[in-house]
């Protein structure tokens, strides 16, 4: 999904903007100094730059108190969206002095570079703190405008304003998106600077010029700079995803979805089932008479139905317990027709097989629930939330939905299982024999999808 890279912004190119604007360094023996300042000067305006390159979610204390945040309102899901609008009003201010950090440190340490430059450079009028995003992804622009006025406000009353820009660079492997924002924050006084006009015209002739840099010969060895991606982590066996905000529009070269990654190791599907031999007395009979009393059909009829019980107790959620209705006549004329032996296994071959057959009926004549699709009264809906860039993420829910005389009745078969739609499906098809319905239905929630 990447594709290639960029070069992050350097200080080079903020200060090639405020040059192109008219302004100019602030100190040029800023090396040398014992008092640090701040980096330009432009008009009446002093600028300090602060650069925010770390990515914020991977810092360990941060993830554990995300972690602890979010767990209390989803106990028991395996992956939970690390999403700010899904917690209540309280705990989002909590979310928010959680991934300020990075954020309130900028503006606590620019705060005194800009009063010292203020009382060295006595034509400067106002203080302006510009933070560019440079690595904290977690962030997109709205959501770091709005916690950089929230700390600008909070922490400093000799702030008059805040710049928040960044270069934001989306891809799927073969359209690639960039987003070049700037704006200003007014903090002390609602006027924005005059001279912020001609900065951000300076900062769209940079974004110009780095995007046609990168279409003619590339950004070198410094393109380091990936697309923005989900951004996960592990706490207490749960994984927390934010995922990657979606491109904007549905691709027009990948048809059938933006290509999604797969970390959870499966290359086939797993077993959906433990299959029993489903015999009639009558039958069974016959089967003791053909297998020459195979000890596996057990010494009487009542054994056998115990020994089936006791397989039924031992089956797992993800693996049903599916007996499967076979007759003597219908194992002896494939049993022939394959050249098998007379045995035990056979039997139970033969049972697995005709399982997968009806699987794969109920796979190929699945079809999506939708509000205007005729749908049968009652059906297995397999439902799967996608979320983000990788498929492992995708958390799956089974019911019996039972729709008879105009109700809508719900019994959950799995709830919050991390598995994507495919398999998921093929899980569903198992359990529809097992409760002896006859059509299974899907659905996906692509809330969180990579679309």
């Amino acid at each position: 999904m990447e594709g290639f890279r960029i070069r992050p912004l350097a200080e080079a190119d903020i200060e090639r903007v405020v040059l192109a604007a008219g302004g100019r360094r602030a100190h040029l023996d800023a090396d040398a100094r014992e008092l640090r300042g701040a980096d330009f000067v432009l008009g009446d305006v002093v600028i300090e730059l602060k650069a925010l390159d770390e990515e914020g979610f991977e810092k360990p204390d941060r993830q554990r108190k995300l972690a602890a945040l979010f767990a209390q309102h989803e106990s028991g899901r395996p992956v939970i969206v690390v999403d700010r609008e899904r917690l209540p009003e309280t705990d989002q201010r909590a979310y928010d002095r959680i991934v300020e950090g990075p954020i309130k440190s900028a503006i606590k340490s620019a705060r005194g570079q800009l009063a010292q430059s203020r009382i060295e450079i006595g034509e400067t009028r106002h203080s302006v703190v510009m933070l560019v995003n440079n690595g904290y992804t977690a962030l997109d622009h709205d959501e770091l405008l709005a916690l950089a006025e929230r700390r600008a406000r909070n922490d400093s009353s000799e702030i008059d304003g805040v710049i928040v820009a960044g270069c934001y660079f989306h891809s799927d492997g073969f359209d690639a998106n960039f987003f070049w924002p700037m704006h200003y924050i007014p903090i002390r006084s609602q006027a924005v600077p005059t001279v912020f006009e001609a900065l951000h015209a300076a900062w769209d002739i940079l974004a110009e010029e780095a995007m046609t840099e990168l279409v003619i010969k590339g950004h070198g060895a410094l393109a380091h700079k990936g697309p923005v991606v989900d951004l996960a982590f592990e706490v207490d066996e749960v994984t927390f995803v934010k995922p990657s905000p979606p491109m904007g529009r549905k691709s027009d070269f990948f048809v059938r979805g933006r290509p999604r990654s797969d970390s959870s190791g499966l290359t086939h599907c797993p077993p959906v089932a433990q299959t029993y031999p489903r015999l009639s007395l009558a039958d069974w009979t016959r089967m003791r008479k053909l297998l020459h009393q195979a000890p596996g059909l057990c010494d009487s009829f009542e054994a056998w139905l115990k020994q089936e019980q006791t397989a039924a107790e031992a089956a797992v959620p993800l693996q049903p317990f599916v007996t499967v209705p076979v007759t003597a006549a219908a194992w002896k004329a494939w049993a022939k027709a394959e050249l098998r032996s007379a045995n035990f296994t056979t039997l139970t071959t033969y049972a697995a097989l005709q399982f997968e057959l009806r699987a794969r009926k109920l796979l190929a004549a699945a079809v999506e629930q939708t509000v205007s699709a005729l749908r049968p009264t009652r059906y297995i809906l397999a439902l799967t939330e996608e979320i983000g860039q990788d498929r492992a993420n995708d958390v799956s829910h089974l019911a019996v939905i039972d729709e008879t005389d105009g109700g809508f009745r719900v019994e959950p078969i799995l709830e919050d299982v991390r598995m994507f739609h495919e398999y998921a499906l093929v899980l569903a098809c198992a359990y529809a024999q097992a409760r002896s319905v006859e059509a299974v239905l899907w659905r996906k929630d692509q809330t969180y999808g990579w679309v």
